[in-house]
């Protein structure tokens, strides 16, 4: 098989692997990916937050209002700097972050399926 099959497989699968998270989650990866990384009892900044998804801080900027509009994360003001704005998740965000913790083996099929393409 050609690399650009393998790159075009491999895309396909990861499509997919997305829109069933999307299907069984109610929320993207990226989304998801902020919810993990939120610790469970303290609060943390956006640009740690973008750091962790590795994307602009405009595109992050976006995925926390997201959050934010379903009440899966609270925003705060920075004690020490009022510019600052602080994140942390609210009980239905805990919630999100067990459900999806609990529905992880569902997804490591789909990514198995990944390793046939990668010498």
């Amino acid at each position: 098989m050609c690399i650009i099959t393998k790159i075009k497989n491999i895309q396909k699968i990861l499509y997919r692997l997305e829109k069933v998270f999307l299907e069984n989650n109610g929320i993207t990866l990226n989304e998801a990916i902020i919810i993990y990384s939120l610790p469970e009892t303290r609060s943390s900044c956006a640009g740690y937050l973008s750091g962790q998804l590795d994307v602009s801080n405009s595109r992050t900027s976006k995925i926390l209002s997201s959050l934010e509009q379903q009440e899966y994360i609270i925003r705060t003001m920075g004690q020490a700097d009022k510019r600052q704005m602080l994140f942390s998740l609210t009980e239905k965000g805990l919630e999100k972050k067990k459900e999806i913790q609990r529905s992880e083996g569902e997804y490591r099929e789909l990514i198995k399926s990944l390793a046939k393409f990668i010498d």
